[in-house]
């Protein structure tokens, strides 16, 4: 369903009459504007991601970037094709959907024990810690630093399909590999439920696209195989834990990295590193299976990192 609104006041209004999965915004509007009524709109849904597409006029920079500026997540310039502007929507639509996925996913599992039984890694106050520090100790000594966010995807599927004991093992299954793949000078985290950060320190972005095409390659091509216990075999285990007899089944995963750079252009602080990571986790999401995207100046770069990948 389309709910139509003539001017920035009325679209405030309709976001906060129901909930909205996307917004569009043009920046000549009657009363508020779209770059103010963005801002307004960020601000009410601040506890939940509805992107915003901003429709902008040719040449005019300075309202795109505002809308950049003030949480816009796409913008299109006026005239366009019907075709671009839909093609732009679902692109938005299918970023949500990866977004509340994970989001689903963790407040599914954060009153379970899994949330308190993943240890093989840090936490994600750790990973916050240390990227400050790395990210100072790089802009004091001139060097690069890549920031990775690892994704699993579609972890809700994998909870409801085998259950939150299961995906508890997959997960630490993930962190071990990790681990083995990672240099010594790295750091990795819990960062999410179903997401890891990575900090490279003095690592450039060849260096990093090669770390992340092993990790890829260590976790989608070896399948995992979890112990599994039907409820019969539980329950005889309860009784007699002797008599109990295992099954164990394979867990095919695919995952998504973003990478975040610096030095660059657009980044001047250790937020704005995490935050270009975690644009480029959802947009390699978009992309397809097992794609690693990089944010760079010039804008996003999808590397295939399986044999017969697009």
């Amino acid at each position: 369903m389309v709910v139509p609104a003539n001017d920035g006041q009325k679209a405030i209004d309709a976001v906060r009459a129901q909930p909205v999965d996307l917004v569009v915004l043009d920046v000549d509007m009657p009363g508020l504007n779209g770059i103010d009524t963005c801002r307004v709109v960020k601000t009410i849904t601040k506890d939940r991601f509805v992107p915003v597409v901003i429709l902008a006029a040719p040449g005019d920079l300075s309202p795109r970037v505002q809308g950049l500026r003030t949480g816009a997540d796409d913008h299109v310039t006026k005239p366009f094709e019907d075709s671009e502007l839909l093609a732009r929507i679902e692109n938005m639509l299918r970023v949500k959907r990866a977004h509340d996925d994970v989001q689903f996913a963790k407040n599914e599992l954060r009153y379970t024990p899994m949330h308190d039984e993943l240890r093989k890694l840090p936490d994600h106050r750790f990973f916050h810690e240390c990227i400050a520090i790395e990210f100072d100790e790089a802009q004091r000594h001139l060097d690069p630093l890549a920031c990775c966010i690892l994704a699993v995807d579609d972890f809700r599927e994998l909870v409801s399909e085998h259950g939150a004991e299961i995906a508890r093992d997959v997960l630490d299954e993930v962190s071990k590999r990790v681990q083995r793949t990672i240099r010594a000078t790295d750091i990795a985290a819990q960062f999410r439920t179903a997401e890891f950060g990575l900090l490279l320190p003095n690592t450039r972005p060849a260096r990093a696209l090669t770390l992340a095409d092993r990790i890829v390659s260590e976790v989608a091509l070896r399948p995992f195989e979890p112990v599994a216990r039907s409820p019969e075999s539980a329950e005889t285990a309860a009784r007699s834990p002797q008599s109990a007899v295992p099954s164990t089944i394979q867990i095919d995963l695919t995952i998504s990295i973003g990478v975040g750079l610096y030095p660059s252009g657009s980044i001047r602080s250790h937020s704005e590193l995490l935050d270009a990571a975690s644009i480029a986790v959802a947009r390699a999401r978009v992309a397809g299976p097992n794609r690693v995207c990089v944010v760079q100046q010039q804008g996003y770069i999808f590397r295939p990192t399986l044999p017969g990948a697009a």
